[in-house]
């Protein structure tokens, strides 16, 4: 008799636009159920991807959320979600980011679940406590995923995880739903028509942190627009860095040549309009603007740092350039766009790599194998228990040896 599904709860921080969020959407959409029964958890149930998931008949259920991690409120929160986990029986948890990977940890052992931690990035903005607590959460946990050897490298060499508990899946794309989306209309009035606006080169990154490099790019385009009068630069993303970046275009004299997009539900559509994509990241896991463009049949100006190097053939599906150098992504962008013919070349290669290296179902079929594995050792765990229990009732109690009268 075949074993039943892995009951498996995936738990993120939010389901708003984004790398982590979105791969996750690409997982629950895909998951053999015959294989993976998977329900979703959030601190903050809402969002496009929440929004997706619904519409295919997959609800998430609101953790609730303490005002801070160092506060006693999640103590509540982790018995919350033990007590959920017992109730629907779950047999693994798998934390998403920095916040959940804390939380479900107490809370699988409490419940006795199996946990399995994501490690994402190269902890790249965690201050020494948070860095610290990551990495203890990490050699705690029966497992840790990691996207990149970049980051396995991080989690074995500087977290001391042992290597055995580390498990390397990369992440993984829907082509086919790619390619329909580049396909349709971009909506939300950005006009990207006209000879006035072309060519132009793309960036899609957050604006949370400095850690993307907007500013380096828009320190290169300073260059770029002085060589190539008709190049604008389209960064799409938002954050709290927003304002300082715009600041800085009109400082930079660029005025009108880079648009600010916002975050975007329809990125391929944007991508397949641009020219060149490019990554200025001083810091990266495995990304997943560099997996689109590629998929885009875009060519990539990236830095030579995490994840990138993995993903990117220096001179074959685009150009590796150092971090914080601006004059290096200013050079790359700039032959790109003076030989459009090396351009296409490259960005075909770097369709043909994403197609033979990261189809979606490759990744999700590793998931389900993984939690199968440790669902298997759980199982035969209680199983073991168990019947160490029933042998210890059929042999009724312990007969102690009195000693005799003296």
């Amino acid at each position: 008799m075949p074993d039943p599904p892995v009951r498996v709860a995936l738990f993120i921080h939010t389901l708003h636009l984004g790398g982590a969020e979105g791969q996750l959407s690409l997982l629950l959409r895909s998951l053999d159920r015959r294989r993976v029964q998977a329900s979703l958890l959030a601190f903050h149930a809402e969002g496009h991807h929440a929004e997706t998931l619904a519409a295919r008949g997959i609800p998430t259920r609101t953790v609730p959320l303490p005002s801070r991690l160092a506060h006693p409120a999640t103590a509540a929160t982790v018995l919350w979600l033990a007590a959920w986990c017992r109730r629907n029986r779950v047999e693994v948890l798998h934390a998403h980011d920095f916040y959940t990977n804390l939380v479900a940890l107490p809370a699988a052992r409490l419940s006795g679940a199996g946990c399995l931690v994501s490690r994402l990035d190269l902890s790249h903005w965690y201050g020494g406590l948070r860095r610290a607590a990551l990495a203890a959460v990490s050699r705690a946990a029966d497992r840790v995923w990691v996207n990149a050897e970049a980051v396995r490298r991080l989690v074995v060499l500087e977290d001391h995880v042992a290597p055995a508990r580390v498990t390397l899946i990369r992440n993984g794309i829907d082509l086919a739903g790619f390619d329909r989306s580049a396909g349709a209309p971009a909506p939300g009035a950005i006009d990207l028509s006209g000879p006035d606006i072309e060519p132009f080169v793309i960036c899609v990154a957050n604006m949370n942190h400095p850690v993307k490099g907007q500013e380096d790019l828009l320190a290169a385009m300073v260059e770029v627009a002085a060589r190539a009068p008709r190049a604008h630069l389209l960064l799409v993303g938002d954050g709290p860095l927003r304002p300082d970046y715009e600041r800085r275009a009109r400082e930079l004299g660029l005025g009108p040549r880079v648009r600010f997009a916002g975050r975007r539900p329809d990125v391929p559509a944007l991508l397949s309009r641009a020219d060149v994509a490019v990554s200025a990241s001083h810091a990266e896991g495995l990304s997943n603007a560099v997996i689109e463009a590629m998929a885009a049949r875009l060519p990539v100006v990236a830095t030579a740092v995490g994840g990138n190097v993995e993903l990117l053939r220096d001179g074959v599906d685009g150009f590796l350039v150092p971090p914080h150098a601006p004059w290096a992504l200013a050079d790359r962008i700039l032959r790109l766009l003076d030989r459009p013919g090396l351009a296409r070349e490259m960005g075909a290669s770097g369709r043909r790599r994403v197609e033979e290296e990261l189809p979606a179902r490759r990744m999700v079929a590793s998931f389900e194998a993984l939690y199968e594995r440790m669902a298997r050792g759980r199982r035969a765990r209680r199983r073991s228990e168990s019947a160490a229990r029933s042998a210890g009732k059929e042999s009724g109690p312990a007969v102690v040896a009195q000693p005799a009268p003296e």
